[in-house]
């Protein structure tokens, strides 16, 4: 596969480069498990929301492809916004999560940033501990309830001040007990954790590998006027 050296220089640096299309299927979770309320920090959300695995489909022959579970296929991951989630294939960009949401602001709070990002890899990295889900999001031990709390979790981080709350003791009590697990290791990272971004539907988390340091080097000493073309044997 051959890539043009700006491509390149945009994946050794973190950017947003061209993504996938791919379909929303179904969630894997409890039904309107998890309830938010931001309505008294000048948000407009008083709701309840289904959480838990989101299921997508890649509809796309070409485009770019995650590590583990995000190679092909189908994939398992979790919700960082609040807006309406689309049917029907939809284009992704992958991006950093500090970068999200898309739109930005998104619903129910403002811009991310370097703090929301790494409190979202504490979440995962803790849930990943506990032996809920795999280090590529993938499912491991985690019932329905647990996985609802994951997805609650990262809602209560991204949406700072909003109150996030399981709606069914089950689901309250998994989310304590994730909760406890990240105060072991507040700062816990997720090797490639980043984002798939969409303007016309909810943005997810992603896993995607990243070029080595040599490669990196690479293109900084070779410039882009340097390399007219990258071959990826």
């Amino acid at each position: 596969m051959k890539y043009s050296a700006f491509a390149a220089v945009l994946i050794a640096s973190g950017s947003a480069f061209a993504g996938f299309e791919a379909d929303f299927l179904s969630i894997q979770g409890k039904n309107n498990a998890i309830r938010i309320d931001n309505t008294g920090t000048g948000g407009l959300i008083n709701d309840t929301f289904n959480a838990g695995h989101f299921i997508f489909e890649y509809t796309d022959v070409g485009g770019d492809r995650g590590q583990g579970q995000f190679k092909s296929g189908t994939f398992a991951t979790f919700c960082i916004e609040l807006q309406n989630i689309s049917t029907g294939p939809q284009s992704y960009d992958i991006d950093r999560i500090r970068n999200a949401p898309n739109p930005s602001p998104g619903l129910g709070g403002p811009a991310y940033d370097a703090s929301d990002e790494a409190e979202v890899e504490a979440v995962i990295a803790a849930a990943i501990r506990l032996g809920w889900i795999n280090s590529d999001l993938s499912l491991a031990g985690a019932d329905d309830n647990q996985l609802a709390a994951i997805q609650g979790q990262i809602w209560k981080v991204v949406l700072d001040d909003a109150v996030v709350t399981g709606e069914r003791t089950n689901v309250a009590l998994a989310m304590a007990a994730l909760q406890a697990e990240i105060a072991n290791d507040p700062t816990a990272t997720v090797p490639d954790l980043k984002a798939m971004i969409s303007p016309d539907t909810q943005d997810q988390l992603f896993i995607v590998p990243l070029p080595t340091a040599a490669f990196a080097g690479l293109m900084t000493l070779a410039g882009i006027g340097g390399i007219k073309r990258l071959r990826r044997i």
